[in-house]
């Protein structure tokens, strides 16, 4: 692992906390605010500049691996330093060459990273818990050390492709003009090595590794959020010249029947009668760590519908800091009787703070209309109606129709 922490230092957070992704949007957005050139005209732009370039490489999982393991030069080169990135050495190591342009190797290959995403409850990501997952990789035959003998002396350059892996056969199509095909070397496998056959490893089968199964145990923190990764070094398959990669494990929250969650915060969603809507309402919660929350809403209150109320304290635990806590938010929705019967009315009119009397307007004539439940099956013929009937009284007058 490289221990270069520029980009966690310019957003102000610490790599060792393995911060998740909306704990680096968080900091992003106040960093940002803070160096923002049209926000403060004190900012350096060149450090603005920087906050963004850090942003953009650890929002990215991938990116943000390279940056962890190999720092900036990892990032830039899409791998270890001395790898990746293309150039001259790639393409000579495409023909099995050496040549001036080859990248210089420091240590042996890394293996390519097994990601895999985790599901979890929201009750795990609450009080913490611990998931055992079974893996088979490939690790070095410990009977050959990965020469695929069992004896080193006789292993020897492939006589089929003089070691290469490759075998290049020529096919003429017309004169003056050749075809080239080049493919893995049938006889050692694409290996450059062959074994002779009696002393071929019996453990392995010539093949240099064998499978071997383990227990991973995958600790999930109590606070950990969606996109969060946990990482086990080392563990992903193996093979000779190149060092085993790693397994690594993204999170993701499974749906919620009662909560969702909002960073570091909880919602629920609370119907309520219209009677408790204004007189007080009561219910309870079963939170996500078993204990029942007994709610009451203040004396005298009334909870308008949509409208939302807090619980402090009973949000999400924070990762690695779990006994600060994120706020319970509870939108209200209230059910309203459909029908009250007319007694009942006149003494909620004598009850509740007067609704208002309707003053007519002065010349003019106003027309009393009934609210009914909507028909959305009508197609507008009573406006149809309206129209034909002005139709008609234009007609009367005297008004020219033209026939179509």
């Amino acid at each position: 692992m490289s221990d270069e922490t520029e980009f966690y230092d310019l957003l102000g957070l610490k790599k060792e906390d393995n911060p998740d992704f909306n704990a680096i949007r968080r900091a992003y957005k106040k960093m940002a605010r803070k160096f923002h050139p049209d926000l403060n005209q004190d900012a350096d732009p060149h450090k603005f500049s920087q906050i963004n370039e850090a942003y953009e490489v650890l929002k990215d999982e991938e990116k943000r691996e390279l940056y962890d393991k190999w720092g900036k030069e990892g990032v830039e080169r899409g791998g270890a330093p001395g790898f990746g990135g293309g150039g001259f050495g790639s393409m000579f190591d495409i023909f099995g060459g050496g040549g001036m342009g080859q990248a210089r190797r420091r240590g042996p290959v890394k293996g390519e990273a097994v990601r895999q995403k985790l599901q979890v409850s929201l009750e795990d990501m609450y009080n913490g818990a611990t998931r055992k997952i079974r893996v088979t990789r490939t690790r070095i035959c410990s009977g050959c050390k990965g020469a695929g003998a069992t004896d080193a002396s006789k292993v020897s350059t492939c006589s089929s492709c003089q070691g290469s892996g490759f075998v290049t056969s020529y096919q003429q199509l017309g004169p003056g003009f050749v075809t080239q095909t080049r493919r893995p070397c049938g006889q050692c496998k694409g290996e450059g090595k062959s074994v002779d056959k009696a002393y071929v490893c019996k453990v392995c089968k010539g093949q240099k590794v064998v499978s071997e199964k383990k227990t991973l145990e995958i600790h999930i923190d109590k606070g950990m959020g969606e996109g969060q990764k946990i990482v086990f070094e080392g563990e992903a398959d193996e093979r000779p010249g190149i060092q085993a990669g790693d397994i690594v494990f993204y999170l993701t929250q499974a749906h919620h029947d009662l909560f969702t969650r909002d960073e570091s915060h909880l919602k629920i969603k609370k119907n309520i009668s219209l009677a408790a809507a204004l007189t007080g309402a009561e219910f309870t919660i079963n939170h996500l760590d078993g204990r029942v929350l007994h709610v009451k809403s203040k004396k005298g209150e009334v909870i308008r519908p949509g409208q939302v109320k807090m619980i402090q304290g009973e949000g999400m635990p924070t990762y690695k800091n779990p006994f600060e806590k994120g706020n319970l938010f509870i939108e209200f929705t209230v059910d309203f009787p459909k029908k009250i019967p007319e007694n009942i009315a006149t003494e909620l009119n004598k009850l509740l703070p007067a609704k208002g009397t309707v003053v007519k307007p002065k010349g003019k004539e106003m027309e009393e209309v009934e609210l009914q439940e909507p028909d959305y099956t009508q197609k507008g013929g009573s406006y149809r109606e309206s129209y034909e009937e002005d139709d008609e009284m234009e007609d009367e007058r005297g008004t020219p129709c033209t026939a179509s």
